[in-house]
């Protein structure tokens, strides 16, 4: 009887093992493909976060699923996918999550404090903006540095976002690919055009900003903007990457 139990025991053990290796074979791929390039679109509300792009397995093939914003639930963060390689040289994608912390919602959001930014480097350099860390049960701000990114990658700005109940916390920046066509060979010219009468004597301008389409940048032009009292426009800028292209980094706003 033990015998028998013992032979039962190990058939579906190696029954189980093979069923995970035969899947774990049938989601992994030799060459990771390439993420189409696609703007953010404008934040909702204060309460959505980004979720990033992800892949899934259908019909023996990897398929992108788009990135969109989301309202998470209380305490829950956004964990990005990631592909995974293996000894045998092929990857699969670990899936993203909704990440389970310690609270970390405080009432009301917390302005980024004045300091001087050091001079820049070089042209290579970007600045990476200062971040909000959860320690000893408050926030503590971490000031900005230049740094030298690696190919294809930019730093996307961390930013305050409300759950649900409107507590605040703060969403970590992080650094983002972008794909290896998406720059351009020397930096274009700003097109020369007039500027619209101000509506208003509170109205604010917004710069105009280059956008990739297509296969290529093109200008989108300048506007008045109605004010916002918690918020101001920073102007987007070239940067130059270590190959020597130049890709655009977007204007955004900031709280203030």
């Amino acid at each position: 009887m033990k015998k028998k139990s013992a032979i039962f025991l190990l058939s579906a053990c190696l029954a189980l093992f093979w069923g995970s290796a035969h899947a774990q074979v049938s989601f992994s791929i030799k060459i990771i493909p390439k993420e189409p390039y696609a703007e953010r679109s404008q934040q909702p509300t204060a309460n959505h976060v980004w979720v990033e792009s992800e892949w899934v397995w259908q019909n023996n093939n990897y398929v992108l699923q788009p990135a969109h914003w989301a309202v998470p639930e209380k305490d829950k963060i956004w964990v990005k996918g990631e592909w995974v390689s293996q000894p045998d040289g092929s990857a699969y994608w670990r899936p993203g999550y909704w990440k389970p912390i310690p609270h970390i919602g405080i009432s009301y959001w917390l302005p980024e404090p004045e300091y001087l930014r050091p001079p820049r480097p070089s042209q290579r350099h970007v600045w990476v903006e200062g971040e909000w860390i959860w320690i000893n049960n408050r926030y503590m701000y971490q000031t900005g540095y230049w740094a030298v990114p690696e190919p294809d990658r930019i730093f996307v700005k961390g930013h305050w976002a409300q759950w649900p109940n409107n507590e605040w916390y703060w969403v970590n920046g992080y650094w983002r690919t972008i794909p290896e066509n998406v720059y351009a060979a020397t930096v274009p010219e700003e097109p020369v055009y007039s500027r619209p009468p101000q509506p208003s004597p509170q109205h604010v301008w917004i710069e105009g900003e280059w956008q990739w389409r297509g296969n290529g940048f093109t200008f989108q032009t300048g506007y008045w903007s109605a004010p916002n009292p918690h918020k101001r426009w920073v102007r987007g800028y070239w940067h130059q990457r270590q190959n020597g292209g130049w890709y655009w980094v977007g204007g955004h706003w900031d709280l203030v």
